[in-house]
């Protein structure tokens, strides 16, 4: 038991660059429960305040461009390692006010900046690493948090949605390979729409307006065939859940061990309650 504790004492100490969501918190519980040390960097206009409310005095805001300040605060706080989680708008560069470092990435970014997410997210993390951390993904701090294959909940996906999920996802990959988003709603094999800037949850939204049927519709989330692994892998979590559900949408695909859930076991209550199924598939290369 001693042994134990002191395994969980010696881990570096995490820092956790936070964006919009639940996983920050989740990444913060984690922490929590595990004694673990960890400081968050909260990115202004982006983090919410029960994010930082949940640290419990072990935090900063930082804004986008001050990423001198930030790469301070990080050695100051002991971080070694460091977890990027939640999501993160764009913003106009005009607006961006970019200190000496901040300069520095734009540069290395080069043209990517105004391209897809990935090219942009594998340029910060390799940025990061050169700076001295270690990123890791939350995968390594959160336990059972990636998507295991199979089915999540006590509701199975009829014939009609499986083959909604099989189309979906060969669409959601061939989007992914262009660098565009990672899900997509299927509903009688039909796309009615892709994921764009906007987010999973604006996307459910907006296609609950296009169904051509009362019941159906799937949404199906896959991992960018060339994406930095430990950044940005698709998720979802009980607001997810709700979401489809009041759209009216029949159940939820990820992709198994390339997607994440936030608090599995609450998110399957809440799906069995609600009437929608999700689960966990395999994409074959």
């Amino acid at each position: 038991m001693q042994a134990a504790t002191t395994a969980t004492t010696t881990q570096p100490k995490l820092g956790i660059i936070a964006g919009m969501g639940e996983l920050p918190r989740a990444l913060i519980d984690a922490c929590e429960s595990s004694g673990r040390a960890f400081f968050v960097l909260a990115v202004e206009e982006a983090c919410e305040e029960e994010t930082v409310i949940r640290a419990h005095g072990q935090y900063a805001w930082i804004r986008l461009g001050a990423i001198g300040k930030a790469l301070d605060l990080l050695r100051k706080q002991g971080v070694e390692e460091l977890v990027m989680a939640g999501r993160v708008n764009r913003p106009k560069i005009s607006a961006l006010r970019p200190d000496l470092k901040a300069t520095k990435l734009l540069a290395k970014l080069g043209s990517n900046i105004l391209t897809g997410d990935n090219q942009v997210l594998s340029g910060i993390v390799q940025f990061l690493e050169e700076e001295g951390f270690r990123i890791i993904g939350a995968e390594q701090v959160v336990k059972d948090i990636i998507t295991p294959e199979g089915l999540i909940g006590s509701i199975y996906p009829d014939k009609r949605a499986q083959a909604d999920i099989e189309f979906g996802a060969r669409i959601a990959t061939d989007i992914g390979k262009l660098d565009i988003g990672q899900a997509v709603i299927i509903q009688n094999q039909q796309v009615l729409g892709i994921e764009a800037v906007e987010g999973t949850d604006a996307l459910i939204k907006r296609c609950a307006l296009l169904k051509n049927e009362d019941k159906g519709g799937v949404l199906v989330k896959v991992k960018k065939p060339q994406q930095e692994g430990r950044v940005d892998l698709p998720t979802i979590g009980i607001p997810t859940i709700d979401n489809v559900a009041e759209a009216g949408f029949s159940g939820i695909a990820l992709q198994a061990g390339a997607s994440l859930i936030l608090n599995r076991r609450e998110v399957a209550r809440r799906a069995d309650q609600l009437g929608i199924f999700i689960i966990g598939f395999s994409i074959l290369e």
